[in-house]
């Protein structure tokens, strides 16, 4: 008899949202990651403005891109290592901590390449919120539709201030209704692929291996996709 827990995305994805560590607090980030490379007058720019708005070079900007995603892929494989080891458990679990990877490393990128914080202001998982991370997730599962409104979204930011600029942003623009698909179609998507990598987790130790291996490459494929987006369309 299966023992896979039916489950709601959305649900997954907030519980995942809601993981020790997920929250990336924009300025504790760009400090850590741009302080061992310039000056502190440097990083107060980047802080206050943008990696891009300080002048950063685009090449400084992709080994920092690079050092991100490569550090959330070991650790998403060595977490899927251990939870493929435990046999079948049922999805939602395996599931969520996965997307907390994928919260963590869509932030990263986004603020690498501009973008204002991401969470509201409350930190919260908040409606808007919740669109803006499907876009990233939407374009790192290579769902139709995404890069283009990440691109819009990078337009529309330029040259904005403001904590709460990019919830603002969301419902005033023609693309919202492609928006609104995309966001459908992340669920289905992300839901599917969970429920293919199930069979991986039939024999322990093998599944560990098998199921370590699907989320590197996985993760790896999705996280390049996104900083590709990100970097060719920046907020500037």
């Amino acid at each position: 008899m299966s023992n896979i827990v039916p489950f709601d995305f959305n649900k997954v994805l907030a519980g995942a949202a809601e993981f020790p560590g997920v929250k990336i607090e924009r300025e504790e980030f760009l400090q850590k990651n741009f302080s061992s490379r310039f000056d502190s007058e440097m990083v107060t720019q980047i802080v206050q403005t943008s990696p891009i708005r300080a002048g950063v070079n685009e090449s400084v900007l992709h080994e920092i891109a690079r050092e991100c995603i490569d550090y959330e892929q070991m650790k998403v494989s060595a977490l899927s290592f251990a939870t493929g080891c435990g046999g079948l458990v049922g999805i939602p679990a395996d599931l969520a901590q996965y997307l907390a990877h994928v919260l963590r490393i869509s932030q990263k990128l986004a603020y690498i390449y501009g973008y204002p914080e991401i969470f509201s202001i409350e930190g919260s998982m908040d409606e808007k919120t919740r669109k803006i991370i499907l876009l990233f997730i939407g374009v790192m599962y290579g769902v139709s539709g995404a890069n283009k409104v990440i691109a819009e979204i990078s337009k529309l930011l330029g040259d904005k201030v403001g904590k709460d600029i990019l919830r603002a942003a969301l419902t005033k623009t023609a693309w919202y209704p492609l928006l609104q698909q995309v966001c459908k179609q992340v669920g289905i998507k992300v839901t599917k692929d969970a429920l293919s990598k199930t069979t991986t987790k039939v024999f322990p130790v093998i599944g560990g291996v098998v199921s370590a291996g699907i989320s590197y490459h996985g993760f790896g494929k999705g996280a390049k996709r996104l900083h590709k987006t990100l970097r060719e369309n920046p907020v500037r």
